[in-house]
């Protein structure tokens, strides 16, 4: 009995041991250690949106460098670069914002955060007028073969404004049209408020319109000086209309940029006409007193046409909170065309004859001049006729 219980306990199969429980994994994130914070990326990441949600930009922009710095060729360091810019741009540090753009597009060509940060690098090159790293930057973006059309419309525009203040208004007007017609098949920036790419194109044709106008040369007189300048006078017109479309951008500053520009092309205009001497008949000082007066008189009218264009700029910026160059060019403007138009008046008082028979004079010379160009008026009927 012994030996078949001792057989039946050896055949029968021992109890299994239960299985071991595989081991846990934490997954314990690296810290990120600063001057004064010891974090993890996650957390920072969670504060830097945040920041940036609530328009706390220079918190936001810091917290992306550090997580930027933490691993800088991270699967997220390009999306960190993007948002720092952001950041950057909303402290009004475009240049810094423009670098950390095109720090982006150098550091990962080929990735999908590229293509959207030359975009705003060349809004922000447009901004601060840096025009070489603009044009540079239109190159840049027109070789991508991930761009849309959108795209190609800011890097038109781009290229073609920093073509015309580089001097080369040829090639420009090629990159401007080009922008536009694409704008208009796309019928992109039809609504009464113009997208920024638009806008940048239109302010480009003004300033391209204006580059042509300032080339006609009026000083001193040329043969057919009325002829030069009614075409000055006729490519001031057609600039101020491009211009004009600018004014309408959803970002104010392009309306800025565009308004400072028509006043000032209405002041070099006046600047140029009375800068024009006296003629050579005019020998005595009453002579020369009577070609002031007329001159300045006849063509104020651009420089106050000027100055109503330097006050709506400048009206803009009090109430768009605009401090930028433009809107402080378009102030000392104002202010140094009507110490002008003070001066003026001023010298005309100072004259031998009030300005109300200057007025008369020129009004006299103008009837006379266009009974020369008409002849006499003819009669409606003979005379005692009916």
């Amino acid at each position: 009995m012994l030996g078949f219980g001792f057989f039946v306990s050896a055949c029968t199969p021992a109890s299994k041991a239960p299985p071991a429980s595989p081991p846990q994994v934490i997954e314990a994130q690296p810290r990120i250690v600063t001057a004064d914070d010891v974090t993890t990326e996650a957390d920072l990441l969670r504060r830097a949106e945040r920041a940036l949600l609530e328009q706390r930009w220079r918190e936001a922009a810091d917290a992306y460098w550090i997580l930027f710095k933490a691993d800088p060729k991270g699967p997220h360091a390009s999306d960190y670069l993007f948002d720092r810019g952001l950041a950057l741009e909303g402290l009004d540090d475009r240049a810094e914002a423009r670098d950390t753009f095109l720090d982006l597009a150098g550091r990962f060509p080929g990735d999908s955060k590229a293509r959207s940060a030359l975009v705003r690098a060349a809004t922000l090159d447009a901004y601060i007028e840096d025009w070489t790293a603009l044009a540079a930057i239109g190159d840049t973006l027109l070789a991508r073969n991930d761009i849309d059309d959108v795209d190609r419309i800011v890097a038109l525009g781009a290229r073609g404004l920093a073509r015309v203040e580089l001097g080369d208004d040829k090639t420009a007007s090629k990159d401007i049209l080009d922008g536009l017609d694409l704008a208009d098949q796309l019928h992109y920036g039809e609504r009464d408020v113009l997208p920024v790419a638009v806008a940048q194109l239109r302010f480009a044709l003004g300033e391209l319109r204006r580059v042509r106008s300032e080339r006609i040369e009026i000083d001193p007189p040329p043969v057919d000086f009325l002829a030069k300048l009614d075409a000055r006078c006729a490519g001031l017109l057609d600039a101020q209309a491009a211009y004009a479309m600018a004014v309408r951008s959803v970002d104010s500053h392009w309306a800025a940029m565009a308004g400072y520009r028509v006043g000032e092309m209405y002041r070099e205009l006046h600047q140029n006409l009375i800068r024009i001497p006296p003629p050579a008949t005019s020998k005595t000082d009453r002579q020369k007193q009577i070609f002031f007066a007329f001159m300045h008189v006849r063509y104020r009218v651009l420089l106050e046409k000027g100055l109503r264009e330097m006050d709506q700029t400048v009206a803009l910026g009090e109430r768009t909170s605009d401090s930028s160059s433009w809107i402080q060019r378009a102030r000392q403007a104002k202010d140094e065309m009507q110490a002008a138009l003070d001066e003026e008046k001023a010298q005309i008082d100072k004259m031998p004859f009030t300005e109300g028979e200057v007025k008369e004079a020129l009004d006299q010379l103008q009837k006379r001049a266009h009974a020369a160009v008409n002849g006499p008026a003819r009669q409606a009927g003979p005379p005692g006729g009916k």
